[in-house]
């Protein structure tokens, strides 16, 4: 066979780039990590030649590079006949790819949930007593004294967050504090929104489908002055008051939701 046609089976380091999607300077780093090796050298120039089968393995390696797959320990792929184990290398790419995946729907629920929070705070500065629609939305009680957003409530939040955490409980970001008076004293709670129906009979938690519900904002310096004012004047017994964002938001005054009941939860 003359050199001219057995180099037609070949593809330069060129070819193989165009051919595969996969920068030139990538594939002479693979193969400075030696994860990729020429199909032949040419004795005269030392030029590189791949066979077209090595398509396919350079795209696994660039998935595994974009999946953060280590590619200096690829070699652990490779067996004593220099075969590579494919099953093995695709699978750990496979598993690392669900766990982002699984990453990339939960930041994409926490933005859901922070623009309808934006679109809520909108409302909530355009009228007064806004009717709030609660479906299956539970929160987590843990009993607190002190004020909200001080360095106690975001300890004692955090602690709390943290604890939920390793009880593998499903719960997201939209927290704050739970007012309910009970024999003419207020009792107060660190909230936490969770997943609905609970089944952890450690945690007590309340469920808010159904109720009459009304919000508005309220700042942090006035929080207890407004729940003296709901429970003077509309005889209210039960308040939600939850962090909440607005756009433009104000880190030094952020306002605050406040949700009150205008029927008992237990009713």
């Amino acid at each position: 066979m003359s050199r001219k046609i057995m180099m037609k089976k070949f593809l330069t380091i060129g070819q193989l780039s165009k051919l595969s999607g996969i920068h030139v300077k990538a594939l002479r780093y693979y193969e400075s990590i030696h994860i990729l090796k020429p199909a032949y050298v040419d004795p005269n120039n030392s030029y590189r030649y791949y066979t077209h089968s090595t398509i396919p393995y350079v795209k696994v390696i660039k998935i595994c590079a974009d999946y953060d797959i280590p590619l200096k320990t690829f070699n652990t792929f490779i067996n004593p006949k220099s075969e590579i184990m494919m099953n093995e290398i695709l699978q750990i790419a496979q598993d690392i790819i669900e766990e982002k995946e699984k990453a990339l729907q939960n930041d994409k629920a926490h933005i859901e949930e922070f623009k309808f929070q934006i679109g809520l705070a909108k409302q909530l500065d355009q009228t007064s007593h806004h009717h709030i629609e609660t479906g299956d939305e539970d929160y987590l009680l843990q009993p607190f004294s002190g004020h909200m957003l001080s360095d106690s409530y975001h300890k004692q939040m955090y602690k709390l967050l943290a604890s939920l955490s390793l009880s593998k409980v499903s719960f997201n970001q939209r927290v704050g504090c739970y007012f309910k008076k009970i024999d003419g004293r207020w009792r107060q709670y660190l909230a936490c929104k969770v997943s609905h129906n609970l089944e952890d009979s450690h945690f007590e938690t309340i469920c808010l489908k159904g109720s009459h519900v009304h919000a508005e904002h309220v700042a942090e310096e006035k929080v207890s002055l407004r729940i003296e004012q709901l429970d003077k004047e509309l005889g209210i017994k039960e308040i939600l008051i939850l962090e909440t964002l607005e756009s433009p938001y104000n880190f030094t005054k952020p306002h605050l939701e406040l949700r009150y009941f205008l029927s008992s939860l237990s009713e």
